[in-house]
């Protein structure tokens, strides 16, 4: 019997964590901790890693204390902590690449995004030298693909490519940047269906944004499987993106009732 309060009920289940699919990575922007405590009341068995999105606040206003007892939350409910991947390419474009790696490891993060999709992208051999430098000071390592702003047109191809050259290096997962799925599932649905085959969809994290993400979850659960990672969740999405890809949500269609017939 399950542990819920209606537990003699099924649903369908996800795997226990650590997990590989089925993730949700939430993105908070700097909630006072008091509702990290709510939040993890009663969806922390959903999260499998939380980011700090408040990218301003991490430089200007939320002291180390603070942070270290956010941290100390999450990894209190089994959930990594990670910092966004702005205040990298701040680093990045400042010229303080070291000390922030070594403020990330210090504060207790379990590891970085290293992203470039803001700023001019980095060389080859650049972005190969900041995984291997962070990975030797045991940070583990997400990067992305996909621009933000949308400023230039993603090639598919060139982006397996990239996937696959990242994996190589040693990261750990790759972000579907939100703003980009949006415009090539709108543009060229085919085109997305192409990277996603092209690469092992367990190494991918779907991000869904402030734009529908509810609508873009279900989207994205029905046309490549209820498994695949969600990030970029917001702290109120956490729940109901965890309904939508179990059938169980307004958004999916009640997929896993629809059609059955009561026992007579």
């Amino acid at each position: 019997m399950r542990q819920g309060a209606f537990g003699m009920l099924e649903v369908p289940a996800i795997p226990p964590k650590p997990r590989e699919r089925f993730m949700i990575g939430v993105s908070e922007v700097g909630i006072p901790l008091r509702a990290t405590e709510d939040l993890l009341e009663v969806a922390a068995p959903l999260i499998d890693y939380a980011k700090i999105t408040d990218h301003t606040g991490l430089v200007d206003r939320l002291s180390g204390g603070w942070l270290r007892r956010k941290i100390t939350l999450y990894n209190a409910a089994g959930i990594d902590v990670l910092p966004g991947g702005i205040p990298f390419q701040l680093a990045l474009v400042q010229g303080r690449v070291d000390e922030y790696f070594r403020a990330v490891r210090d504060f207790g993060f379990a590891g970085i995004e290293l992203s470039d999709d803001v700023i001019v992208p980095m060389k080859e051999g650049r972005r190969e030298e900041l995984i291997g430098r962070a990975r030797e000071l045991g940070l583990k390592v997400t990067t992305e693909v996909g621009r933000k702003n949308l400023d230039a047109a993603l090639d598919v191809d060139a982006t397996a490519q990239r996937i696959a050259r990242d994996l190589e290096l040693g990261v750990c997962k790759v972000y579907l940047e939100s703003a980009e799925i949006q415009a090539v599932a709108e543009r060229d649905p085919a085109g997305l269906d192409r990277l996603i085959a092209s690469v092992d969809r367990s190494t991918l994290l779907f991000e869904l944004g402030l734009n529908q993400p509810l609508e873009k979850a279900a989207w994205l659960a029905a046309r490549y499987g209820a498994d695949v990672n969600f990030a970029s969740v917001a702290p109120q999405d956490v729940v109901p993106v965890d309904a939508i890809r179990r059938g169980m949500n307004r958004k999916s269609g009640y997929a896993y009732l629809a059609g059955a017939r009561a026992e007579r």
